[in-house]
């Protein structure tokens, strides 16, 4: 892909050109891509719809940020979209339709709001026609020319489970990314410097699934750049030193991997093949000790303080209704199995590491103190993916490396002349 030097420079002007001279401007000719024109007003358009759906404070100075990227992306839609065409895929606008209504009920929208909130914020929703129109037909191309190829045998299926369950305990991460392509050495800066600005708009504020969609190469970029829990022995080496150390909801500086700069934060963090905490069944026994409407303070810390001694002295649920006497209790009520999922979530709280035959700190109510028993605790038994998850999630990253290949091929073979 060739592009004419210092474009950036040239774009960032262009964006923040004097309202006079606006109409004028925008009929000027941002790129041309194998003969097909991007106009100023396209890239205005998109860099406004960015701006608002990824939370990004509407700023001069922020949508210069932005410029670059999106007239990268925009450039990128146009090859894709000339690439379907050539095998004769389009989108009709039944599947424009059905895009539009999946950003909908992804964010909880009213069915067919999305184009007047549009209008009311001032974004042209034609811009995100034009980008749901390249996605489908991209989306479909894939499909039809990529993913037939994709063959995950028995063998490899095998040898994933097998490092998983050689990796029990292991810890696993629920990971999001953006990944920029950098295709040719003259692009290093300007794509790392991109890189750090978003990462810079994230720590600020914007909604990184948003700015996935709009700027990842990834094939995850559909789905705001959801990696879903991969194990840490799948990282690569810098991003797995790097992920140890972060909270979740943070983002790493963008890291460089051999075809580009990736974009990671972390969602959660977990153990292979280990229990969920809110799965257990605990057999559960209470001891409710009333306390009467008109107590005061001073009275309730004394109940308080006897019902922590007593049950700090209880060891097993065989004599607790000797417990429940000696507090003024009612006699203990057997609660039988009960999920900790299902409990509330300030008995939850109480009782998720109390040991078997323990009781609870205790529980204020409304009507009293409670003391809840663990008599009993049952885990399911932790399991591996199955062999239809693995697959699956073999062959979606054998194909999101056959994408980048065909869209870096695309570039390279592209003639594109920036003419800000």
């Amino acid at each position: 892909m060739w592009m004419r030097p210092f474009f950036a420079l040239l774009v960032a002007a262009a964006i923040a050109a004097p309202t006079a001279a606006l109409s004028q401007s925008e009929q000027r000719i941002a790129a041309i891509v194998n003969d097909e024109v991007i106009s100023l007003r396209d890239l205005r358009q998109r860099i406004r719809m960015v701006v608002f759906s990824s939370g990004i404070e509407d700023t001069a100075d922020a949508r210069r940020r932005v410029a670059r990227q999106v007239l990268r992306t925009l450039i990128d839609e146009r090859l894709q979209l000339q690439e379907a065409k050539k095998w004769n895929i389009t989108a009709s606008e039944d599947d424009i339709g059905r895009s539009v209504a999946d950003i909908e009920k992804r964010n909880g929208m009213e069915p067919g709001s999305l184009p007047s909130i549009f209008r009311r914020n001032g974004v042209s929703f034609e811009s995100l026609r034009a980008q749901m129109r390249s996605r489908v037909a991209w989306s479909r191309l894939v499909n039809r020319r990529l993913a037939p190829r994709i063959d995950i045998g028995a063998e490899e299926v095998d040898e994933v489970l097998a490092r998983l369950e050689a990796s029990r305990g292991e810890n696993t991460y629920r990971l999001w990314e953006i990944f920029l392509s950098v295709n040719s050495p003259d692009e290093e800066a300007s794509i790392r410097e991109t890189a750090e600005r978003l990462v810079e708009q994230i720590r600020g504020g914007a909604r990184f699934s948003a700015l996935a969609r709009q700027f990842s190469q990834a094939a995850t970029a559909a789905v705001g750049g959801d990696l879903g829990w991969t194990p840490r022995s799948q990282l690569d080496p810098e991003i797995a030193a790097a992920i140890d150390r972060l909270a979740a909801g943070e983002v790493l500086d963008p890291i460089r991997t051999i075809s580009g700069f990736r974009i990671v934060t972390l969602g959660g963090k977990r153990r292979i093949a280990a229990t969920d905490p809110n799965r257990a069944e605990l057999d559960l026994k209470q001891i409710f000790i009333p306390v009467p409407d008109d107590e005061d303070p001073a009275g309730l810390r004394t109940r308080t303080d006897a019902a922590r001694s007593e049950g700090d002295a209880i060891e097993g649920c065989e004599n607790l209704s000797a417990a429940a006497q000696r507090l003024g209790a009612e006699a203990p009520q057997d609660l039988g199995k009960v999920r900790l999922a299902d409990l509330s979530a300030e008995v939850r709280r109480h009782v998720a590491d109390v040991p078997v035959g323990k009781a609870s700190e205790p529980i204020g109510t409304p009507r009293g103190l409670v003391l809840m028993v663990v008599c009993g605790r049952t885990l399911p038994k932790p399991d591996l993916p199955s062999r239809e998850t693995v697959t699956e999630q073999l062959r979606l990253q054998r194909l999101d490396l056959a994408v980048q290949r065909y869209l870096r091929d695309l570039r390279s073979a592209a003639i594109v002349d920036v003419r800000l």
